[in-house]
């Protein structure tokens, strides 16, 4: 099933760290991906957060009249929301829980893109991999590798790659971007390579 999201509902997925971390160039990667993904009208989906590198990628879109949809389960809505009253939103959705929240997300979304982050991030990049992996979805991925954020990571993928655990690693491999500026043209190249399928939704369901 081919992803429809050429002609409509282009949407980039981002998931990135609550806090704005300690280096000033994480935040400044947020401001910059936000405004380029309304720059090149397309929809931000993320978690719904306020504070950190969610809310500096958010503001970033909706300070230049991009459309933004926010995903939050309900547990979390008041202590990452609450603060938010100057983050208007055209689509806020609230879920019953994290599972739930992860599944809008990925249904929502035509692309991925990790900023840095903590568990969270990592968690939620590693299971769109994973399923990526499983051929459930061919969806861009991209490691914004900022200041070298990911490398640990990348090492990582390279060395279960060598240990001969990644059988089909050429499916789950990100897409590795270290200029902010460039995270939505190398999806926007990969969108229009044409080999974007969204996968079975019965099956992502199941997972």
């Amino acid at each position: 099933m081919l992803f429809h999201l050429m002609s409509q509902n282009r949407s980039i997925c981002v998931y990135c760290g609550s806090q704005p971390g300690n280096n000033p160039r994480y935040e400044a990667a947020a401001r910059t991906l936000g405004q380029s993904i309304a720059n090149h009208d397309i929809r931000l989906v993320y978690g719904g957060g306020t504070h950190g590198l969610m809310g500096a990628v958010a503001r970033a879109v909706l300070a230049k009249n991009g459309l933004v949809t926010g995903i939050i389960p309900q547990f979390l809505q008041s202590r990452e929301a609450a603060n938010g009253a100057d983050l208007t939103f055209d689509e806020l959705v609230v879920t019953e829980d994290m599972h739930t929240r992860k599944h809008t997300m990925f249904e929502k979304s035509g692309a991925f893109v990790a900023l840095p982050g903590g568990i969270g991030t990592l968690e939620e990049i590693i299971e769109i991999m994973t399923w990526a992996q499983l051929g459930r979805h061919t969806r861009p991925m991209v490691l914004a590798n900022i200041n070298g954020f990911w490398d640990p990571l990348l090492a990582l993928l390279e060395q279960m790659k060598s240990a001969d655990f990644l059988h089909t690693e050429h499916l789950a491999r990100p897409l590795v971007v270290s200029d902010p500026g460039e995270i939505v043209p190398t999806i926007l190249r990969a969108w229009d390579s044409g080999n974007v399928s969204a996968g079975a939704p019965d099956v992502i369901d199941r997972m």
